[in-house]
């Protein structure tokens, strides 16, 4: 505050106050102004400082802000740029499934085709088989049938020159009985 500022408020509070001011300005005056003086520099002096420190700060703040934003920045890209590369490889083992699924059903189909035409081909087989063996097993009976037949007439040429022997062989035993 300046003197008279102090005077017109002391005068105010109490009148006898400002006799009091008036023999300290005597006494102290010169002291007084230099204190008064080297506060207000320093008062200064500390206002500049403060507001050198809240700039600087400012400045800090700002620096720091910018980096954080370029970090999330470049972190933004970075994810976006990973996301696009799964995604791309996610599509790229999408067309890999999917071109393998085709061919593993190309593959099974042609199986299909080839296993119906060699069971196609086995049953025709079996078939000429089982008409090959059916005329060889009519074939065998007909020679065996014919093979029974001779056996069969020799052995009633056989079965007549035995009950001829039994008779004769009859006739000797009775004769040897009888001698």
């Amino acid at each position: 505050m300046s003197d008279s500022n102090k005077k017109k408020s002391a005068d105010i509070i109490n009148p006898g106050l400002g006799d009091i001011e008036k023999v300290r300005d005597i006494l102290f005056g010169k002291y007084v102004s230099s204190f008064e003086n080297r506060f207000a520099q320093l008062e200064k002096r500390l206002e500049a400082d403060v507001e050198a420190l809240k700039d600087r700060l400012s400045n800090k703040i700002e620096s720091m802000d910018e980096a954080v934003n370029q970090s999330l920045k470049r972190l933004d890209g970075q994810i976006d740029n990973e996301k696009a590369n799964r995604d791309a490889e996610l599509k790229s083992l999408q067309n890999a499934l999917s071109d393998a699924e085709t061919a593993l059903q190309h593959a099974i189909a042609s199986m299909e085709d080839q296993a119906n035409q060699d069971l196609a081909s086995v049953r025709l087989s079996l078939e000429e088989s089982h008409q090959e063996l059916l005329d060889q097993t009519l074939s065998v009976q007909a020679q065996m049938v014919g093979e029974l037949e001779a056996q069969k007439q020799e052995l009633e040429g056989d079965k007549v020159g035995r009950q001829a022997l039994a008779l004769m062989l009859d006739e000797v035993a009775v004769k040897l009985r009888t001698s």
